[in-house]
């Protein structure tokens, strides 16, 4: 997608905001900050940090500008609306750059990544966005059975090969990711708001980036990887025990709710068809039916030496999914028919060569 083809979205400046979205971070954010003043840096590249303070109740934003001591900027703003999702979108819209690094509070970065983050973006003109890969450091001993999942904590390997991702159905953490202004302003400029807030108070939802990356290919962007593009991810104890791998799989599931509103769409797309619409009635039954059908699981669920086992693992999933669709009840159908509404508009305002990785006839 060439930029000329879009109308009524400003260009922005050459250059790099680094957004890091922030949420009672005193007790890593100078770490943080640290890692970014010793990365080596990109002649006659311009950059800032752009730090989204999202109702932080701590001294979050005292101790980073306290700690910042770079040559370039680091601007502090402020988003009401709690929830990571909203102060990314927040921060996306804030920078001030046409590229935007995606470094959450606990992202540790390589003293390589701006180089190789510009460097990648730059060779992909058709890229909204690079993703890499985390490498895990741990406040106390790994879990036996983190591996299995350590990309539910942003970590590890996600994609087998570099470069652009020719599978429709890969998504990918955005932790230490970078992403083409261009991209987002096009999606924010038709009047996109997320959808999913992710982690906001108590509850540990997630999605934001899935959603972002299901809309950038709809208007026809490419995403790549590549996995040299690195950072280490803090794991503080208190994210690796058995409550909160729980209560962050139910939060899975309830975010599944939503990203099948829009995956649904993205398939009946690529299929030149309607995407079906389903009642809340029918919905629901089908949750209920996945979250019973494993009895041995429910019982297990009990006991925390099977914190881990892939099947109660998935009753956790599906529990998440079955209470969301309750709660909603039938504001459901409401949420899926205006977001189908809009992502009509959307596409029917983008030029055919926008979508040509779907070959839709609009």
């Amino acid at each position: 997608m060439k930029s000329e083809q879009i109308t009524g979205v400003p260009h922005p400046q050459h250059g790099l905001t680094i957004l890091i979205a922030c949420y009672n971070a005193s007790s890593i954010i100078e770490k943080t900050l640290d890692c970014l003043m010793k990365m080596h840096k990109v002649p006659d590249f311009p950059w800032e940090v752009l730090l989204v303070d999202n109702n932080s109740t701590d001294d979050t934003v005292t101790l980073a500008k306290k700690a910042w001591h770079g040559e370039m900027e680091l601007r502090i703003v402020q988003e009401e609306r709690q929830g990571t999702g909203y102060a990314k979108f927040r921060g996306m819209q804030e920078a001030r750059y046409a590229y935007i690094g995606v470094v959450d509070q606990d992202n540790w970065v390589d003293e390589d990544w701006m180089q190789k983050a510009v460097f990648y973006l730059d060779q992909a003109p058709k890229a909204a966005a690079i993703f890499g890969k985390g490498t895990p450091v741990f406040e106390s001993n790994k879990p036996v059975w983190f591996d299995r999942y350590q990309q539910n904590y942003a970590v590890g390997p996600q994609y087998p090969t570099n470069g652009p991702v020719l599978d429709f159905d890969s998504y990918f953490y955005a932790a230490g990711s970078i992403l083409r202004k261009e991209a987002f302003d096009r999606l924010a400029t038709s009047g996109f708001e997320p959808l999913l807030r992710s982690r906001a108070g108590t509850q540990l939802l997630s999605g934001e980036d899935t959603e972002l990356q299901i809309l950038l290919r709809l208007i026809g962007w490419d995403l790549h990887y590549q996995e040299d593009l690195h950072f280490r991810h803090y794991m503080p104890i208190d994210r690796l025990s058995p409550h909160y791998f729980k209560r962050f799989r139910k939060g899975l599931g309830t975010t599944s709710v939503y990203l099948s509103l829009y995956r649904s769409y993205q398939k009946q797309r690529i299929n030149k068809s309607k995407p079906l619409s389903q009642s809340w009635r029918s919905l629901l039954h089908k949750s209920f039916l996945k979250m019973i059908s494993d009895p041995a699981a429910i019982a297990a669920n009990l006991f925390p030496q099977y914190t881990a086992n892939f099947r109660v693992v998935k009753f956790w999933s599906h529990y998440g999914e079955f209470a969301e669709r309750v709660r909603l009840s039938s504001g459901f159908e409401k949420t899926r028919n205006q977001l189908y509404r809009w992502l009509d508009s959307l596409l029917l305002s983008s030029d055919s060569d926008s979508l040509r990785g779907y070959n839709c006839e609009l």
